[in-house]
């Protein structure tokens, strides 16, 4: 998927003088991807629909708190009203998100069972589409919620804000070290993982992201999600996975390649110990989506996984 012009020449230009990596201009023109920082604000509740993690949701009428499968209370990660976030991130550097990827109104809510195995996590991803936050109430439950029952705690609100910004492919998805071009040096990929590792500290208290590269070691989230969207399994063998997606599609490989393409990271939350957030040791969670859904603000079917290292 690409996205053009998300950064200005003069953005560009300055990105490689400072770090001086002039022979990758066309790499980073060709990798960039929008990215919605989520920075951490005020402790508590905030104003009713507010976007915040960890806590309880400010639910509509007729929406329910999803339960696990055995029964009990998931666990909220965050809700996010994205009237707000539109606001937000128009005010910040980098302007609205190119395409109208996110809805620009409504409210999402992301709720998590038990966070074992570490893949295909059982989650809902809820969305109420309405903007009159006075329709919304705190709702909680009699007791703890999944994952609070296991830390013997309850996780407490954080309100977060947007702020756009871009991103370039992290250790897991860079190809630097691969690229075909006599001017990519040692020296050039330490560079650029230099860049990418201080864009991904700013801004300050950022607790999570929307959009953008995953967090990760290998690069491969969008293929691990659509093959369970699609094909309800994943071997970790990517040819065997890759010929089983391609079956399922009845043949069509430039089909498979799309939608691993055009898979988007919804949402990805850090462990964070005030909040008291902790994804295995120290990781983060991710919820994965398909463009065609997200545009058309289908969020029943997601994938969510954990990224530990």
């Amino acid at each position: 998927m690409e996205y053009s012009n998300l950064l200005s020449d003069e953005e560009l230009k300055s990105l490689m003088e400072r770090y001086e990596v002039p022979e990758l201009e066309n790499y980073l023109r060709e990798h960039q991807r929008p990215v919605v920082k989520m920075v951490r604000g005020e402790g508590g509740n905030g104003q009713t629909g507010c976007s915040r993690f960890g806590g309880s949701p400010d639910l509509p009428a007729g929406m329910e708190w999803p339960r696990s499968q055995g029964g009990e209370w998931m666990t909220l990660v965050a809700q996010l009203n994205l009237s707000q976030i539109t606001a937000e991130i128009k005010d910040s550097a980098h302007g609205a998100i190119p395409g109208s990827l996110l809805p620009v109104q409504g409210m999402l809510y992301f709720f998590v069972g038990k966070d074992e195995p570490a893949y295909n996590i059982e989650h809902r991803v809820l969305y109420w589409s309405g903007t009159d936050t006075s329709l919304l109430s705190c709702y909680e439950p009699d007791s703890l919620t999944i994952l609070e029952e296991e830390a013997e705690e309850p996780f407490l609100p954080y309100q977060v804000h947007a702020q756009a910004r871009v991103e370039f492919p992290n250790y897991g998805y860079s190809e630097v070290y691969n690229l075909d071009d006599e001017e990519i040096t040692e020296e050039t990929a330490e560079n650029y993982l230099l860049l990418t590792e201080e864009m991904g500290w700013e801004p300050e208290h950022v607790i999570g992201k929307m959009l953008g590269y995953g967090d990760g070691q290998h690069g491969d989230h969008e293929f691990v999600a659509a093959s369970y969207l699609h094909t309800g399994k994943h071997t970790y063998n990517q040819e065997k996975d890759k010929k089983r997606m391609i079956q399922h599609f009845g043949g069509d490989e430039q089909k498979v390649d799309q939608e691993i393409d055009e898979m988007l990271m919804l949402l990805e939350v850090d462990s964070d110990r005030d909040i008291g957030f902790l994804w295995w040791d120290a990781g983060c969670i991710h919820f994965f989506i398909r463009k065609e859904d997200l545009l058309a603000g289908n969020f029943e079917r997601t994938y969510c996984s954990i990224y530990s290292s």
